[in-house]
């Protein structure tokens, strides 16, 4: 069995893979440090606005994009890295919309509870690339494999056997996490003092999205994630943090009176 087919099998029983960085250029590195570094600045420049965002009290927020990010992903495609994913996944790199953002986790911040990225008919690929070291102390995320290929309802994934195989997946710069949307996964808590930020990069087919645009600001900005900032996202959140066994208690009863 070759390479690409042991990596195609994994990624269709697992939902996802890791890849090993394979990025050795150095304009890859001058973008990885000017994002770190000016998303740095906007937090400490903006921490007020961003106290009053949506998702701030989980420590989950969305790194929204400027053109730094699009150069990147131009960076990431090479022809090796479209070759592999192509083997992977089954599909052309070229058949999808590319969605350019980020994940940010704040420190000390950072759980969440677990979650899909959308229902499973709905059918995007999502990667992540790693612009600096991550490891357990600065929020890895936290993966259940085989939770992709099929509908699961709340409560049935926290009493099921499978629940116990979720793992961290750790990275180092330049490595990559291909992996389904509707696998279930969480942010974990960043342990570390610095911000950890994880590009993310959302992959819908131009054949089912035919009018995709995404906005690309002039600045790196930070902006919500998970919950938003209305009244009752923001009391959502609260609930979720401070009263968090009650808060899985309510989604699992939900799950079981949802047909």
């Amino acid at each position: 069995m070759t390479k690409n087919s042991t990596e195609k099998n994994f990624f269709e029983k697992n939902g996802y893979i890791l890849l090993s960085s394979k990025i050795n250029n150095k304009d890859f590195d001058k973008l990885c440090e000017k994002i770190i570094f000016e998303t740095n600045k906007y937090y400490s420049e903006n921490i007020n606005k961003i106290k009053s965002l949506g998702g701030y009290l989980t420590g989950n927020l969305e790194l929204l994009p400027d053109k730094k990010l699009s150069e990147v992903w131009n960076i990431l495609c090479d022809e090796d890295f479209e070759n592999s994913f192509e083997k992977i996944v089954g599909k052309k790199l070229s058949n999808f919309n590319i969605k350019c953002s980020g994940n940010i986790v704040l420190p000390n911040k950072g759980y969440q509870h677990f979650h899909t990225d959308g229902p499973l008919k709905s059918n995007k690929i999502i990667l992540n690339l790693a612009i600096h070291d991550i490891d357990l102390s600065n929020a890895p995320t936290e993966i259940v494999p085989g939770t992709h290929n099929r509908n699961i309802k709340y409560w049935k994934f926290y009493l099921n056997e499978i629940f116990k195989k979720k793992i961290y997946v750790k990275m180092k710069k330049g490595d990559v996490i291909i992996r389904n949307h509707s696998i279930w996964h969480r942010g974990t808590k960043n342990k570390s003092k610095n911000l950890r930020i994880l590009l993310l990069f959302a992959l819908t087919e131009k054949s089912v999205h035919k009018n995709f645009s995404q906005e690309i600001n002039e600045n790196l900005t930070i902006g919500e994630n998970q919950f938003k900032s209305s009244f009752a996202q923001k009391f959502k959140e609260v609930f979720s943090i401070y009263l968090a066994p009650i808060y899985i208690f309510y989604r699992i009863i939900s799950s079981l009176i949802k047909k």
